[in-house]
């Protein structure tokens, strides 16, 4: 390989953000329900594996309580879970580390001080009002 082509490669993996694993989210079937449901769950989970996606599973069954696990599966108690596990892998809008990271600093808000507020006046607390937006 050439300096020319070297310097090219690195110029390459600077510039383009990096590539983002998918995130497949599946619920896994209570433990009652038909072998059919069963199967077609492991279907999933095995097609979601060969496309190299980052599988979730949501699944009522506690840690201590499972009987196997699947390797290359990470398993969650809530969607919610999944889904704060989801946006901490995509991509910041921003450039900080990820999505969750923006959702966190959006959240957090500005504190706006106390206002004096003139009580001689009868538009006193509609000044307030506006004096705090």
């Amino acid at each position: 390989m050439s300096t020319l082509e070297r310097r090219l490669t690195k110029l390459e993996d600077a510039i383009l953000p990096p590539s983002v694993q998918a995130f497949c989210l599946l619920v896994e079937p209570p433990t009652d329900a038909t072998p059919a449901a069963w199967d077609e769950y492991r279907q999933k989970v095995e097609a979601a594996k060969e496309r190299g996606d980052f599988v979730a599973i949501v699944s009522p069954v506690r840690q201590g309580d499972r009987r196997h696990y699947d390797k290359g599966v990470t398993y969650f108690a809530s969607e919610f879970e999944a889904g704060l596990v989801e946006a901490s892998m995509l991509p910041s809008d921003r450039g900080n580390d990820s999505l969750l990271a923006d959702t966190v600093k959006d959240a957090m808000g500005n504190v706006i001080g106390p206002v004096s507020c003139d009580k001689t006046r009868d538009d006193a607390p509609a000044r307030l009002w506006t004096a705090a937006l």
